[in-house]
């Protein structure tokens, strides 16, 4: 059994990713704190994982995050695909209705220009048409935005310079650190 009970930070060595299993989670498998799965894919495929994280409560394991066991252990993170509702509107300000009614409701929603993606939900749908959207279902892999306060929120600052370039940076980031220069008159 592979036991994985932190997360790792800095960058893999070429060995250590060539070691490394890859876990396939869809989103609720990636806020749970503990779980039990299997590898679904590579040389240790079928193996039992143990995840036991000792994370901060409503801690999300995002697409490439990297877990380590007390014996070396090593597991990447992959985004599973998965069963969503893509939202898209006819024009800027319905699709701006949708996710406010969305956000007003608390629902993960994982953000792009021109669409927004959300766990499939009746009932949510219904309410999204109703507004002139049109939601359409695909399978895809879901990384909802982290949320302000839950550790995700990060500043120009904290990244130096280049920070709004950061191509792992989620939009909601990307427009918060855009909203901060264009505060202070920087670009």
């Amino acid at each position: 059994m592979i036991r994985l009970t932190s997360i790792v930070t800095g960058e893999l060595t070429p060995t250590q990713r060539a070691v490394a299993v890859t876990l396939w989670l869809p989103y609720d498998e990636r806020v749970r704190q503990r779980l039990a799965t299997v590898v679904t894919d590579g040389p240790q495929r079928g193996s039992a994982v143990a995840l036991m994280l000792d994370a901060p409560r409503g801690s999300v394991l995002r697409d490439g995050t990297v877990l380590g066991g007390p014996d070396g252990a090593l597991a990447i993170v992959r985004a599973a695909p998965q069963p969503v509702a893509r939202v898209t509107a006819p024009d800027a300000l319905t699709l701006l209705r949708a996710v406010y009614h969305l956000a007003n409701r608390h629902v993960p929603a994982q953000l792009a220009l021109d669409a927004v993606l959300i766990e499939r939900d009746p009932v949510l749908e219904r309410m999204l048409g109703a507004l002139g959207a049109q939601v359409t279902h695909l399978e895809a892999p879901f990384n909802p935005e982290p949320g302000a306060y839950g550790g995700g929120h990060r500043h120009a600052s904290d990244h130096g310079d280049n920070a709004g370039d950061d191509p792992g940076a989620t939009i909601g980031e990307q427009l918060s650190i855009a909203a901060h220069r264009a505060r202070e008159g920087t670009s």
